[in-house]
């Protein structure tokens, strides 16, 4: 039986090995410190207010697709119960036209990523795309542009579409890989193309003001939105998945983190400015890439519209 003993030793290495492991993939998330990133509120808020014309007087926001994940990978540390992560687009209804911010997914990238698809709200978010004056996206994974990609009328888009440098640049690397692959897009997509590009911050419409914030993507943004009646939102695309990271400052699992290629170091850096930004106004209504619990409490509140 010495097999069964020395098998035994083997087992309990194993497990005494998977315990740390176990902690730096799941459990560890230390608080990054101040001053690394900085969002200068005042100056966003001053370019809210360079653009002549009405600010938008109506957000609304639809959910395309769901995708379950144990709550451990949202926020490192937390428990095993699943949470859903809404896939979602919104919609600024100005006086005469509209802009959308983020465009999901598509029903193949859904499938891909294990999410659930409701084929009514991405029809409903690609005629809201098609009659937009203005599309941007938060960054530059399928779960976020991969709907606007899939549109039969994709060139015709990228006319109203202010896609960054650093969004085409990745975009243009990862057009062959999967999800990608599977919309067959043409390798000259993006021939003659104008990307955006700017430094810190970019106005872009009445209200509306872009945020450089590269970590979770090279090309991740903020996109701060004011509206007519002066309600404040910053939609903060994958930066924070959802509120929770914020307020007690703990990021994704390093699992997450090193599944999606992300700079671990600038995200924290982000959300300890996040968190800080959050305190001090309060006002301030943040949308996270991924939070049901938000969306339901703009929703009842007044402060988004359920469906476009």
């Amino acid at each position: 039986m010495k097999w069964l003993k020395r098998a035994g030793y083997v087992l309990l290495a194993l497990v005494v090995l998977s315990i740390p492991a176990y902690w730096w993939l799941l459990v560890e998330s230390h608080e990054a410190s101040s001053g690394g990133y900085a969002i200068d509120i005042a100056e966003v808020r001053k370019l809210a207010e360079s653009q002549a014309g009405e600010k938008p007087k109506l957000i609304r926001v639809e959910t395309v697709a769901n995708f379950p994940v144990p709550k451990t990978i949202v926020v490192a540390g937390d428990s095993w119960q699943s949470v859903d992560l809404p896939v979602s687009s919104y919609e600024l209804l100005y006086q005469d036209h509209t802009a959308i911010l983020d465009a999901a997914l598509n029903m193949s990238i859904a499938k891909s990523m294990g999410a659930t698809f409701d084929s009514g709200a991405y029809s409903r978010m690609s005629a809201a795309m098609a009659r937009a004056a203005l599309i941007v996206v938060t960054h530059e994974h399928p779960d976020h542009v991969g709907g606007l990609l899939a549109q039969p009328d994709l060139k015709k888009l990228l006319f109203v579409t202010r896609l960054t440098t650093e969004q085409v640049s990745e975009l243009k690397a990862n057009l062959t890989t999967d999800p990608f692959a599977g919309l067959h897009l043409p390798s000259n997509l993006f021939d003659g193309y104008q990307p955006l590009d700017y430094v810190q911050y970019q106005a872009v419409a009445p209200g509306v003001v872009l945020i450089k914030a590269p970590g979770h993507t090279p090309g991740s943004q903020m996109i701060f939105v004011r509206r007519a009646d002066g309600v404040e939102f910053l939609f903060l695309g994958d930066v924070a998945w959802q509120m929770r990271n914020i307020e007690i400052l703990r990021g994704k699992s390093r699992l997450a983190t090193w599944l999606a290629s992300e700079d671990r170091n600038k995200v924290g850096a982000e959300l300890a400015e996040l968190h800080r930004l959050h305190a001090a106004n309060p006002g301030l209504h943040m949308m996270p890439g991924h939070d049901a619990a938000a969306i339901d409490s703009f929703v009842k509140g007044g402060l988004l519209v359920k469906g476009f």
